[in-house]
């Protein structure tokens, strides 16, 4: 039988219009509706799922950020994505069938997170198809994040990664100032830390960015610089 408090609980998550982070009132409706083992807090730099075992639950991530990480023999800590609300960590290994999580999840920042067991995910979706087609853009949403993160990848020189990166990022916030250490950034978009910082300079000195106390500024004009050489790419 459907737990009736979870399934209030998965029509306040999917049923919203943005499906993004949660506003502060919707989790304080959450946690009147559950509590743990279902709801919880998980603070920054602390692991959310550990590659390797079983995957037997799926973590939804209420609000906050993490990031993915790939542990292997050659490549220690390699960052493989980012993941924000309303992101279900596990339903990639729950639909193709794999008995272990294959990555790690980090709390990038302080996370509010619901996690039920597998078994009660799907009892929720096959009862409810807006639920499950919410869970469906969610997956459209991630799906195409990674195809165009491997296809700049793939296709850009990496001095237009950064370029690229930062005019998105810029492109509903200006100014804009990236939250992220040089080492950060480096990793999240695969980049030699050395070569990062000479991509950094070249920018600055065409004009595309500032730099002010270890941080990267974009005000307007820099992302009119940026707008002019990145505005019509399609990926």
């Amino acid at each position: 039988m459907i737990n009736k408090s979870l399934q209030h609980a998965f029509n306040i998550i999917f049923l919203n219009t943005s499906l993004r982070d949660l506003s502060q009132q919707s989790i304080q409706q959450l946690l009147e509706l559950l509590h743990e083992p279902y709801i919880f807090q998980i603070s920054k730099g602390k692991t959310i799922i550990s590659q390797g075992q079983p995957a037997d639950y799926i973590y939804i991530l209420l609000s906050g950020e993490g990031v993915v990480l790939n542990d292997i023999d050659w490549n220690i800590n390699n960052t493989i994505d980012e993941v924000n609300a309303i992101d279900c960590l596990g339903i990639t290994e729950y639909l193709t069938g794999k008995k272990e999580y294959t990555g790690f999840v980090i709390a990038k920042t302080d996370c509010y997170i619901l996690k039920i067991h597998t078994s009660e995910f799907y009892e929720i979706l096959a009862a409810n198809f807006d639920i499950s087609f919410s869970i469906l853009k969610i997956l459209a949403r991630v799906t195409t994040h990674a195809m165009e993160h491997a296809e700049t990848q793939s296709t850009f020189p990496k001095k237009d990664i950064v370029g690229y990166y930062l005019y998105l990022k810029s492109s509903n916030l200006i100014p804009y100032i990236c939250p992220l250490k040089r080492s950060e950034l480096a990793e999240f978009l695969h980049i030699n830390l050395r070569s990062l910082y000479r991509y950094l300079d070249a920018m600055k000195s065409e004009g595309m960015i500032k730099l002010y106390k270890g941080k990267i500024i974009i005000d307007t004009e820099c992302y009119r610089k940026l707008s002019i050489k990145y505005r019509n790419l399609i990926l």
